[in-house]
C-alpha cells in the first residue's frame, strides 16, 4: 500500500440534505449506496455551502476560496488568473489528477487546462439538450460531446424523452423540469458519468501514483430525466406537503415573492410539487446507483481498501419549501445545508455522525492535508481530516457566514447562521432573522421584532467581523445600512 490514499468525490447538482436517506431526515427516498459509506465512514450534519449556486460553488470546492476571491461570483464567469486549484497542490505531492462529468466551474478553461486528465464539458453543457428529441434545456455543450461519443461506442440506441414536465424560470425560458428517459440504465446521462468515471480510474491508477479524481453527475438538478423503474419509482400522491409550503412572504424580502412569480409557481399547486418531488428523488435513486457503479469498480479493482471517497452535493434545492424551487435569493437550509458522507480506510470509528460546523471548500482543504500536502493559510478554511477518521475533534467554530451575488437577478445577500439563529442581509432589500429554535422552518422573520435586538446586534457584529476578514467588497454597503440599527 502507498502511503498516500486515492481520493475520489463524487458530486452530484442541486441535491436537498434530506433526500441522501442516512440522515433520517425522509423515509421516502432511498439512497443505500450512499448509506453504505456513511456506515463505514463519516456522515456530516452541519455542512454548508459557502454559496448556492451551481459554479460559485464549485469553483469554492476546487480553490478553497469564497466566490469573491475566486472571482466565479455567479454561472457564467471564469476564476481569476493565478488562483490555485486542487491539481496546482496534489499534482506536485505526487498524485494524478482525473476529471468526469459535468464541468460548470469556469466558462473558458476546462479541466484538461486546470491539470486534470479527463475530457471537457464547457458550461452548463447538459449533454442531451441537442441530442434528446423534443428536449429543450440550457446550454448544449458547446465542445464535443462524449455523451454522444458513448452512446455511439456501446451501441446504445438514442433515448427518447416523453411525460414532460415543463416550467418557466426567472430568465423567461422553458425549462423541463422532469421527463421520462425512455431507454435502459446504461443510456442515461448519470450512468455515462459513472461510466467515464471508472475509465479515468482504469487510466490513472495503472502507475505507482496516487490519484485524485473529481467525478460530477448532472442531477438531481432538473431536468430530471430518468428511466423506469425510476420515474415511478415514488408515488407523488405519498410526498407530504412541505411544512414551510403555508409561506405567506409576509414581512420577507420582496424577491422572494418575485422569484415565485416569474416562475409562475403559484400555478403548480402542492400536487405540481409532488409530481416534481417524486421524479426527483428518483434521480436521487439514479444517483445512488450509479454511485454504485463506481464503488463496485473500485472493489473489482482492488482499490478500495485504499481509496477516500467523498460523497457532496454542492449546493440543494427549495423543491416547494417555501413555494419556491432551486434556489436563488434566499437563504434557507433547504439550499445551504449540503450532504456530505465521507469514507476514509482509517477511519477509526465507522459509522460516526458528526455534527461540526464545516464548509464546502474546507472539503479541499481536507483533501489536501489527506494527501500529505500542508494547507496553505491564505484558504478559507480549515481541515477537518481528524473528523473524517471518526475522531473526537475540539473544532470550536459556532457559526457559518454564507454569500450570494446573483443568479437570474442581481440580489447580493450575506448570512449568518449559529446553531439557535440566522441573520441575512439584503443589499437591496429589508434584511430576515429567523429563531431557529421556535422557528425551524424559517417562516417568520423577527428581525424587527424588540425582543431580538440583543440577538440582531451579535449577529450583526458577527457578520461584519466575517466581512473584515475575508475583504467581503460588500462590507462598505454592509457599514453603512447596519450603521442605523
Amino acid at each position: 500500500m502507498r502511503g498516500k490514499h486515492n481520493i475520489v468525490v463524487l458530486m452530484s447538482d442541486q441535491q436537498r440534505l434530506d433526500t441522501v436517506s442516512a440522515y433520517g431526515l425522509n423515509d421516502i427516498c432511498r439512497t443505500p449506496r450512499i448509506d453504505g459509506l456513511a456506515q463505514r465512514g463519516v456522515r456530516f450534519d452541519g455542512a454548508f455551502t459557502p454559496t448556492a449556486i451551481c459554479s460559485p460553488a464549485r469553483a469554492s470546492f476546487l480553490t478553497g476560496l469564497y466566490p469573491h476571491k475566486h472571482g466565479v461570483t455567479a454561472n457564467g464567469l471564469c476564476i481569476n488568473d493565478g488562483v490555485r486549484t486542487i491539481p496546482d497542490y496534489l499534482s506536485p505531492a505526487g498524485y494524478r489528477c482525473g476529471y468526469a462529468g459535468k464541468w460548470h466551474v469556469d466558462e473558458e478553461r476546462g479541466p484538461s487546462q486546470m491539470g486534470f486528465n479527463g475530457r471537457d464539458f464547457m458550461g452548463y453543457a447538459f449533454p442531451g439538450s441537442s441530442l434528446l428529441p423534443g428536449l429543450q434545456f440550457g446550454a448544449a455543450p458547446h465542445t464535443d460531446n462524449p455523451y454522444a461519443e458513448y452512446l455511439e461506442e456501446q451501441g446504445l440506441a438514442l433515448p427518447n424523452v416523453s411525460q414532460r414536465f415543463v416550467g418557466t424560470n426567472p430568465g423567461t425560458q422553458r425549462q423541463e423540469m422532469f421527463a421520462l428517459h425512455e431507454g435502459p440504465l446504461e443510456s442515461t446521462i448519470e450512468y455515462f458519468v459513472s461510466h467515464e468515471t471508472n475509465r479515468i480510474i482504469d487510466e490513472l491508477s495503472g502507475g505507482a501514483e496516487p490519484f485524485f479524481l473529481w467525478a460530477n453527475y448532472w442531477g438531481p438538478h432538473t431536468p430530471c430525466l430518468v428511466p423506469e423503474p425510476y420515474f415511478s419509482m415514488y408515488d407523488p400522491a405519498s410526498i407530504p406537503e412541505h411544512p414551510s409550503y403555508c409561506e405567506t412572504f409576509d414581512n420577507k424580502p420582496y424577491r422572494q415573492q418575485l422569484v415565485e412569480r416569474l416562475w409562475g409557481l403559484g400555478d403548480y399547486g402542492w400536487e405540481g410539487f409532488q409530481q416534481i418531488a417524486a421524479r426527483y428523488y428518483g434521480h436521487c435513486t439514479l444517483i445512488d446507483d450509479c454511485v454504485g457503479v463506481v464503488l463496485d469498480h473500485l472493489q473489482q479493482r482492488g482499490l478500495a481498501d485504499d481509496t477516500i471517497v467523498v460523497y457532496v452535493s454542492d449546493h440543494g434545492d427549495c423543491m416547494g419549501a417555501h413555494r419556491l424551487i432551486e434556489k436563488g435569493e434566499f437563504m434557507y437550509d433547504e439550499i445551504y445545508r449540503i450532504p456530505l458522507v465521507v469514507y476514509h480506510p482509517d477511519c477509526e470509528n465507522p459509522g460516526t455522525v458528526n455534527d461540526d460546523l464545516v464548509y464546502l471548500q474546507e472539503l479541499m482543504c481536507t483533501l489536501l492535508d489527506a494527501g500529505g500536502v500542508d494547507v496553505p493559510d491564505d484558504l478559507d478554511g480549515r481541515s477537518f481530516l481528524d473528523a473524517t477518521l471518526g475522531r473526537d475533534t475540539d473544532w470550536d467554530r459556532d457559526d457559518v457566514y454564507c454569500v450570494f451575488d446573483r443568479h437570474f437577478t442581481v440580489a447580493q445577500q450575506r448570512m449568518v447562521r449559529t446553531r439557535t439563529h440566522q441573520l441575512t442581509f439584503n443589499a437591496a432589500d429589508q434584511g430576515e432573522l429567523y429563531d431557529l429554535v421556535q422557528d425551524p422552518y424559517q417562516l417568520h422573520n423577527v428581525y424587527g421584532d424588540p425582543a431580538y435586538d440583543g440577538v440582531r446586534r451579535d449577529l450583526g457584529d458577527r457578520m461584519r467581523a466575517h466581512m473584515e476578514r475575508l475583504h467581503d467588497p460588500l462590507l462598505r454597503r454592509f457599514r453603512m445600512i447596519w450603521s442605523v440599527y
